[in-house]
């Protein structure tokens, strides 16, 4: 890692912290990853930030761009959405506190209107390094106004600090978690729920890949009443292969008994062998197939003993985000050649990005770079957004037909942390100003728990409500939800 100033902002100061607990967390379960961070995003608009007063200025991303070959990419012009967005409307928001906790993940019943589930981390570190979590559901019957009693899928072991959350079809809750399956290492775990989680299935445990020190997963259910993969649910995780870096490995059921795997193959760059990837999405798409995301960093040299550090800028030859079609057939998954979608100019962009996938089939990402947030597909249409005088992080992001929403948080020159969001009714043309979820702020300090208190933030789309799950320090670690009718 570089060396910190002496006075680090504290957008840095947490990425040391997580780099130091990402080595290796041990408990009785044995080590277990702390795959940590926030990223750093902005967003330009005509509105007023929370601060008058000018925050840290990163240098932009010297790219945005779109190309499926590794050669250098195109610098597509970044366009600024207009703040007159048509037809005008005025959208409302809510927030409802729903448990201590941090990186929630939300999930809406497609079955039910109002009913939703959020998975949260509870940590516990015995050591600035050592640590581990016990994987926590909350289900809402009434929009996320009100929340039920802690559910455990996993009993109350103590498992890795990702736990994610997905609802399909019949109202079938998924959950999945890195579990400990021996000294160090964990392994992806799956389970369901039929009955709102009164009872799960047995945890299927995969043993397609090895079990690494990470996983960090991502889980996605098909929703999508014509496709034929209706029901499926798809699961995307890191893992190590060997020392060129870590892979994307997919999972993928119909009925969460049987479960098929495939990899993403590597799209590198010449003259750097290392590909440092990490951050993955992965959503279903209306046609049967699916689209995972992730972070790329390609590297001249990289240590696996210290996964974490890529080095000087000289060591790097791209870094950015990666998007690959994954396709279901039969009893087979497999994945193209991924193709690269855009440049981001800082590692901590890796931790916290956005990927849904519109009704004509198209994915859209949300990503940090240069102090901003930028939203794209794949056909070139981006978007940036920054707040004057604050800088962004941590973009979430959810569609559904001509309405997409994005939710950010920022932080000024007094590091104080407001939660944002806009919305666009035409297809992402053009955009609302910038809107404060709520009056309430809170300090961006390290010690809000290893990871941050966010790091796998989400928004659904559900019923023509927009369902925003973020963690929030204003008075420890917690997690909040925000009910937005556009």
């Amino acid at each position: 890692m570089t060396t910190e100033p002496a006075q680090p902002n504290p957008r840095r100061r947490i990425r040391v912290r997580a780099a130091a607990v990402l080595a290796v967390a041990a408990l009785a379960i044995g080590s277990l990853t702390l795959l940590a961070m926030t990223t750093a995003s902005a967003f330009t608009s005509t509105a007023a930030s929370p601060s008058a007063s000018t925050s840290p200025s990163p240098t932009p991303s010297a790219a945005n761009s779109v190309a499926p070959s590794a050669a250098a990419t195109p610098t597509p012009a970044l366009e600024t959405p207009s703040a007159t967005p048509t037809p005008a409307r005025t959208p409302s928001a809510q927030e409802f506190f729903v448990a201590g906790g941090t990186e929630p993940t939300v999930a809406a019943d497609p079955a039910h209107p109002e009913v939703l589930a959020i998975a949260t981390q509870n940590v516990y570190m015995n050591s600035p390094t050592v640590g581990c979590s016990v994987p926590t559901i909350r289900i809402s019957r009434d929009g996320g106004a009100t929340w039920g009693a802690p559910i455990y899928p996993w009993a109350h072991q103590c498992q890795d600090m990702h736990v994610i959350v997905a609802w399909g079809p019949d109202s079938r809750l998924w959950a999945g978690d890195a579990v400990g399956v021996g000294p160090g290492v964990v392994s992806m775990s799956v389970t369901h729920s039929d009955d709102l989680g009164m009872s799960w299935t047995r945890p299927y445990i995969q043993g397609f890949t090895k079990a690494w020190s990470g996983a960090f997963p991502s889980m996605t259910v098909d929703n999508w009443p014509g496709s034929p993969n209706y029901g499926t649910v798809y699961v995307t995780y890191n893992w190590l292969p060997d020392n060129s870096g870590p892979a994307v490995a997919l999972m993928a059921s119909r009925d969460g008994t049987n479960w098929v795997h495939a990899e993403v193959p590597v799209e590198g760059l010449a003259g750097y062998p290392y590909s440092w990837r990490i951050g993955y999405r992965i959503k279903a798409a209306p046609d049967g197939t699916a689209f995972v995301s992730f972070f790329q960093a390609d590297l001249r040299f990289w240590n696996p003993g210290n996964m974490m550090n890529q080095g000087a800028d000289s060591n790097v030859g791209r870094r950015g985000f990666e998007i690959a079609r994954v396709h279901f057939k039969g009893s087979v998954l497999t994945a193209d050649q991924p193709a690269w979608a855009t440049n981001v100019d800082n590692a901590e962009a890796q931790w916290q990005s956005a990927l849904v996938v519109d009704d004509a089939g198209e994915p859209w990402l949300a990503v940090e770079t240069g102090g901003r947030i930028d939203v794209g597909t794949l056909d070139g249409r981006w978007r940036e957004f920054s707040i004057p005088g604050s800088y962004c992080f941590k973009a979430s992001m959810a569609i559904s037909g001509q309405t997409v929403f994005v939710g950010w948080h920022a932080y000024d020159s007094a590091h104080q942390v407001s939660t944002y969001y806009t919305l666009s009714y035409d297809g992402g043309e053009t955009f609302l100003p910038p809107a404060i979820v709520s009056g309430a702020a809170w300090n961006f300090n390290w010690q809000t728990g290893p990871n941050g208190v966010g790091l796998r933030e989400n928004a659904e789309f559900m019923n023509g409500v927009v369902y925003y799950a973020y963690g929030d320090a204003r008075s420890g670690d917690a997690v909040y939800l925000a009910r937005i009718h556009p």
